[in-house]
Formats: C-alpha cells, sequence, structure tokens
C-alpha cells in the first residue's frame, strides 16, 4: 500500500507527549507571551510536512505540543497534531515508528473530535487523516462519520472556502455512504458554491 499520496488533499489548514490528563511541560515566557504566534506556527509548519517536508511535521508536534499545555481546550490544535503525527508516522524510515506515530496522532485526532465535535475544521482533519491512512488502522467508520457530520456542519454555515473543501467530501461520501444523502447533487451544489461551475 502507498503512502506518498497521504493527506495530499489537507487544504486547511514540548517535547513530552500531551494528552489530556498529562503532566504539562512549562512553558518559556516567550511561548507564554504569544501561544496565538505558536500555534500559527505550528499550522504553517503542518502545511509545509503536507507538502512533503518530513523535518517540518517533527517541528509542528513540538511546537502544538508547547501551544497545547497553555490551551487544551483547543480541539483544532489536537486535530492539527494529530494529523503531524499521523504524517511523522507516514514519513518514519522503521515500522514501528510508523505504527506508534500513526497511532498517537489517531488517538489526538479522537480527543479532537471529542472535546470539538461540531468544528469543520477538527471534521475535515479526522476525514482526511482517517480516510488516508492504511486499512490495517482500521478508520474507515471513523472517516465516514467525519464525512457525514462536514456534511451537517456545511449546510448549517456555508461559504465559498467550506464549499471548495466540501467538493472532496461529496466526491468521497458517493463512493463510502452512497445511500446516506444526495451526494451528487450537493457535489454539484458545493462546486457551484466553490466557484467551479
Amino acid at each position: 500500500m502507498k503512502s506518498a499520496p497521504c493527506f495530499a488533499l489537507l487544504a486547511v489548514l514540548i517535547p513530552v507527549h500531551v494528552l489530556p490528563g498529562a503532566p504539562a511541560v512549562l512553558a518559556g515566557p516567550e511561548e507564554e507571551a504569544a501561544p496565538a504566534r505558536l500555534k500559527e506556527e505550528a499550522v504553517a509548519l503542518h502545511g509545509r510536512a503536507r507538502e512533503g517536508d518530513a523535518a517540518a511535521a517533527g517541528q509542528a508536534v513540538e511546537r502544538l505540543e508547547r501551544y497545547l499545555a497553555q490551551a487544551p481546550e483547543d480541539g483544532e490544535a489536537w486535530a492539527y497534531l494529530g494529523s503531524a503525527y499521523a504524517m511523522r508516522g507516514r514519513d518514519a524510515s522503521t515500522i514501528i515508528n510508523k505504527m506508534r506515530y500513526t497511532n498517537r496522532g489517531l488517538r489526538h485526532l479522537d480527543h479532537a473530535v471529542a472535546i470539538a465535535p461540531g468544528n469543520f475544521v477538527v471534521r475535515f482533519i479526522g476525514a482526511n487523516v482517517n480516510a488516508k491512512v492504511p486499512e490495517m488502522f482500521g478508520r474507515g467508520g471513523k472517516a465516514t462519520a467525519d464525512m457525514l457530520a462536514l456534511d451537517e456542519i456545511y449546510h448549517a454555515a456555508p461559504s465559498p472556502a467550506r464549499a471548495r473543501m466540501m467538493v472532496w467530501i461529496y466526491e468521497m461520501l458517493r463512493a463510502r455512504a452512497p445511500e446516506a444523502g444526495p451526494w451528487e447533487e450537493r457535489l454539484r451544489d458545493a462546486r457551484a458554491a466553490a466557484g467551479g461551475g
């Protein structure tokens, strides 16, 4: 199974493993003064990792863990952390590290959904990662659940930016849950709303 195309569609968006209830690592004064900047840098690094920069995934993880030590309620940050760990798994050179990082990332994604189930970015990152990790991780059902949740979130607050992202979601839902909704019609509507006709 190829791992290179993993995470290609994700367009959204403490050297210790941080889990809910884990001891927080104290951030330095610079990070305490600018947590928003720390998150912004991490998201930018996440984007570079998505493009194939393996070192950027580790840097994104490090910044996100420091940020989450200060803002543990930020579901989007947990989702980005989960995705960054999954990309570390994608890029790891040993099977053990591939499994370890990917499993860690999936736990973070589950935590993100648990604390922010109605957040579009959280669900989009979850749908993307869960749909693209190898089948052995058993995430197909979670990917479909994320996609169905995205359909509801999108219809409650549509926008052209979200419509562009929903095109891929509706294409996936046609195959994953054909009976669950009028996906052809919604796909046409999303393309039109995104400016793609």
